[in-house]
């Protein structure tokens, strides 16, 4: 790691409610209206470093109602503890400024604690800037590695990724995960694959991450951990040295939506720049308000589906039962919506670079027909049937062979990265949007492609 950095320093913001609020669930320690020690999942602490700087916010408040909904300062981190309770650390702070009167700016952070950085999403960064400027008009001197403006860079965070919130109820405990590699020889060729899961709780264990990597003429897992819907975000954001290196990441969640449905959430045409407006749309819609208006479409016309979802025969991304793809779809879009300055989202976009895909396991399995009765007997048929595909076989070792085995979410995302590796290496996802569809190149820019199940795959005999 260079000097610079080591001296780097990042932003964020919290929000934070103190211990006698009848909100509070956590033992947060306040001195002088601002927090000195908070509690927080240590994947959070394992993100920050000291000297960040964070702007903390109070949320809405009827035990201290002068300061609801603003921010009142921003805190520097000093110190990082260890509890007694496994999974959670101290988090202590020292005031770098307390602002006179708490600012409202008429805007809160969308998430409990999150980064502000450079190449995260622009209103969050927007939001620290104008927080910043402000403790700066009323007379705060940032330190020498405190520059006015935010570092040009994200630093590198480690691998373990935070969970949406500091001071939310922690979820379940998760299933054990194989080791994650973390180095491999230069030159190795790595693709990445998701099992998304749109569950309101987001439970780490819902939501897998691998990678594989081409060993020879077959793919040979390299990475399989369970990451949570938020954890894989921030492993998108601020990947490590191994991810940074993925050539495509296949996502198992609908990229669009039908067209009729696209069209009633713009409410009207399509206009000129296509998909980005339905992603925009998708950031300004909260999840009830999504979920309402799939309802009311569904009501009326059914599950249309989309070009690309008749091709393989998959589900409509209005389908909500077993699988359940309106959260999914909802979560996913903004996600990657968030990601557009990182990465390539076809069909959406020529870029180069790292590509985000939209794949679908469940469209290779049935392709492989794996026979076998029971849950445990067809997941063992599925990791036969990887093995013996005539193109780009997947070798799963122990002890990833475990977890696929005790955990089917585990092994769709070996799936996912497989397609994402056969879209790759066959010239699929660099094919442009009539390429893939001819005469219907228009619809397929506007709702999405599937990609990895262009060619018929079966296993040997």
């Amino acid at each position: 790691m260079t000097t610079e950095e080591t001296r780097r320093r990042s932003h964020w913001m919290m929000r934070a409610l103190e211990w006698d609020d009848v909100r509070a669930r956590y033992p947060n320690v306040w001195h002088e209206g601002m927090p000195r020690h908070v509690y927080a999942f240590d994947t959070v602490a394992r993100r920050l470093r000291l000297e960040d700087l964070i702007a903390i916010f109070y949320p809405a408040s009827k035990r201290h109602p002068e300061r609801s909904q603003s921010f009142i300062g921003i805190a520097r981190v000093v110190g990082l503890r260890r509890t007694d309770r496994e999974g959670f650390c101290w988090i202590d702070l020292e005031t770098a400024h307390r602002f006179a009167r708490p600012l409202n700016l008429g805007a809160a952070p969308r998430r409990v604690f999150l980064c502000c950085d450079p190449g995260w999403p622009s209103p969050d960064v927007d939001l620290f800037e104008r927080v910043r400027d402000a403790a700066v008009q009323e007379g705060w001197e940032p330190g020498p590695d405190e520059p006015r403006a935010p570092a040009p860079t994200v630093p590198s965070r480690p691998r373990e990724a935070a969970p949406e919130a500091a001071g939310e109820a922690p979820a379940r405990k998760p299933a054990p995960a194989a080791p994650a590699v973390t180095a491999l020889p230069p030159g190795t060729r790595l693709f990445g694959g998701v099992d998304y899961s749109g569950d309101m709780r987001d439970p780490r264990d819902g939501t897998w991450l691998a990678l594989l990597r081409i060993d020879g003429e077959s793919l040979r897992v390299a990475r399989l951990e369970a990451t949570g819907r938020h954890g894989l975000s921030a492993h998108l954001r601020d990947p490590d040295r191994l991810l940074m290196n993925v050539e495509a990441i296949g996502l198992d969640f609908p990229f669009g939506v039908p067209l009729p449905f696209a069209e009633k959430l713009l409410g009207g045409p399509f206009p000129e720049e296509g998909w980005w407006a339905l992603a925009r749309r998708f950031e300004r819609l909260k999840r009830p308000e999504y979920l309402v208006a799939l309802q009311e479409f569904r009501d009326e016309q059914g599950e249309p589906k989309r070009l690309t979802d008749e091709q393989v025969g998959g589900f409509s991304p209005l389908h909500r039962v077993n699988p359940d793809l309106g959260p999914m779809t909802y979560h996913g879009i903004r996600m990657i919506a968030e990601e557009r300055s990182r990465y390539a989202i076809k069909p959406f976009e020529t870029a180069q670079g790292h590509l985000l895909l939209e794949v679908y396991p469940g469209g290779l399995v049935r392709r492989m027909k794996p026979s076998g009765d029971g849950e445990q007997s067809r997941t063992g048929a599925i990791i036969d049937a990887l093995a013996r595909l005539d193109h780009l076989p997947v070798v799963i070792d122990e002890p990833f062979l475990k977890t696929c085995h005790g955990k089917r979410d585990a092994l769709d995302a070996v799936i996912a990265a497989r397609l994402a590796a056969a879209a790759v290496l066959t010239g699929e996802a660099e094919r442009p949007a009539d390429g893939l569809a001819p005469e219907h190149g228009d619809r397929v820019r506007l709702e999405g492609w599937i990609y990895g199940l262009a060619t018929e795959t079966v296993p040997t005999s």
